[in-house]
């Protein structure tokens, strides 16, 4: 049947920013991140993949290769989501790519890099998380959302740990451990689709990719901060939004940052179209660096120019402001009104999202739902008509709710969500 690209015994992987041959050692992205020692490139990395094949068809020849890579991607993403661990390069099954890629892809690339170790589901079957382990050993976590309809979220991590150290965040006790490649981001989303179908129960037929079936909305949510792995994002959004290959409408794809000004400003350029949500917290620069540690690097009005120029961009983008409400802390009318203030004149959608319980040194408390109700009649009053929400949260009872993410295995009890306009992302995106 031609040419096939499993799970060579070696090969290479990288960050999407190398070029050249694959390397066995990721780079760092900006010297934050630990580097890894990897073994096996993903054929979902496109800038690796692109860059062999212009190594192969020479500087000149950008064009050519540019459509090889949409059509060996294109295979890819079709054979991935049918469950095999190998991609058919065969002349009737991809036809035009060169002899060169279609001998050597098999020894250079990898079609899977990673695997699904465990997955738990909750008791009300809304949510799957998956134990995602990657080639070096390292694991990372997904969430996998039903909502009504048949509608399917992907929440993907984006780093091994993080260093923003949000303490409400069980993912900032890991540290920051290493960045993922745009290949390990993207398989996050192949064993998704490999797993769930439109109705969510993974019983009928496998997606294919394309068709209104498997996920239909990917938020950078889970574990990391997806700015401080820039190039690897912005290189798994492109495969994401490309209709030859996992063809998600830009405006269905959420990258949440703490505000790393310098990032939010370029990801206007580099992702037109994707949705931001922007972790803020707190009303004020004092009470923010007690809950965001790393917030005196960008201080608010920094972070409030960069949002003014991301909106800006154009009526359509959309734009989360996330505020984890934490008892006893940030929980009260007055902080509401200073975040009403803040948001004044500001066409954004504020998402009240309680505390949900983690081990984390802090300590923190859920607030009191009567509270989180008093903080969005606030907002939605006629002082301020803020779009607010109230985030429907799920997955709590298998730790797979917001800021629980940090590999942790057994159930745990939380609250769950409140009136005043309760919301999953979907709704929140305004992608309906």
């Amino acid at each position: 049947r031609g040419a096939r690209v499993g799970h060579p015994a070696s090969g290479g992987d990288r960050t999407s920013t190398d070029r050249g041959p694959p390397s066995v050692v990721s780079r760092r992205s900006g010297a934050m991140a630990p580097a890894r020692k990897l073994t096996r490139t993903s054929l979902f990395d496109r800038s690796a993949l692109m860059a062999f094949l212009e190594d192969g068809l020479g500087p000149k020849r950008k064009d050519a290769a540019a459509k090889h890579c949409r059509a060996i991607l294109h295979a890819a993403v079709r054979d991935a989501e049918a469950g095999l661990d190998a991609v058919d390069l065969s002349e009737s099954r991809v036809p035009g790519i060169p002899k060169f890629a279609r001998d050597q892809i098999p020894e250079r690339f990898a079609l899977i890099t990673t695997r699904i170790a465990d997955c738990q589901t909750s008791k009300d079957g809304s949510t799957t998380k998956m134990v995602v382990e990657l080639q070096d050993g390292h694991r990372v976590e997904s969430v996998v959302m039903r909502h009504d309809k048949g509608r399917v979220t992907l929440c993907v991590s984006s780093q091994i740990g993080c260093k923003m150290g949000c303490t409400f965040c069980a993912t900032g006790t890991l540290g920051e451990l290493g960045n993922l490649t745009s290949g390990e981001i993207l398989e996050q989303l192949v064993h998704a689709n490999r797993l769930f179908n439109d109705d969510g129960t993974g019983a009928g037929p496998r997606r294919v990719s394309g068709t209104a079936h498997g996920v239909r909305n990917l938020v950078f949510m889970g574990m990391g901060e997806p700015l401080n792995n820039y190039d690897a994002v912005v290189g798994a959004i492109g495969p994401m939004t490309d209709p030859n290959a996992f063809a998600l409408a830009p405006s269905r794809v959420t990258v949440s940052t703490v505000g790393v000004v310098p990032k939010m400003r370029r990801l206007v350029r580099d992702a037109p179209g994707v949705c931001l949500a922007l972790s803020l917290h707190a009303p004020n620069q004092r009470l923010r660096e007690k809950i965001v540690p790393t917030a005196t690097a960008y201080k608010l009005p920094d972070i409030l120019s960069a949002l003014d120029e991301y909106l800006a961009t154009g009526p359509k983008v959309r734009t989360m402001i996330e505020y984890c409400v934490l008892g006893g802390v940030n929980d009260t009318t007055e902080c509401a009104r200073e975040l009403g203030e803040l948001m004044r004149h500001r066409d954004v959608i504020v998402n009240l999202i309680p505390y949900n319980p983690t081990d984390v040194p802090m300590g923190h408390s859920p607030p009191k739902m009567e509270d989180v109700r008093a903080m969005c009649t606030v907002l939605t009053g006629p002082e301020f008509n803020q779009f607010t929400t109230v985030r429907h949260e799920m997955g709590q009872d298998i730790s797979g709710a917001c800021g629980q993410l940090a590999l942790k295995k057994g159930p745990i009890v939380g609250n769950g969500g409140a009136g005043c306009g309760t919301g999953d992302i979907e709704d929140i995106g305004g992608v309906g």
